[in-house]
């Protein structure tokens, strides 16, 4: 995959099938070491990708 399909997943995750952040920032890691471990590509635009944001809670009282 390249970066398009890469980012057109990532974005899928999160606006279409409405994951968690934690979710998006796991797949986002697994793709990470995927090309970097396993298949020894060092892909530099993958790790400037924004990693999701868990969304503030108000406190309860």
């Amino acid at each position: 995959m390249g970066a398009q399909e890469i980012d057109a997943f990532l974005t899928e995750l999160s606006v279409v099938r409405n994951v968690s952040a934690s979710t998006q920032n796991q797949v986002l890691s697994a793709l990470l070491f995927l090309y970097k471990e396993v298949l020894a590509i060092d892909l530099l635009w993958l790790a400037d990708v924004v990693r999701a944001k868990k969304p503030q809670r108000l406190p309860w009282f």
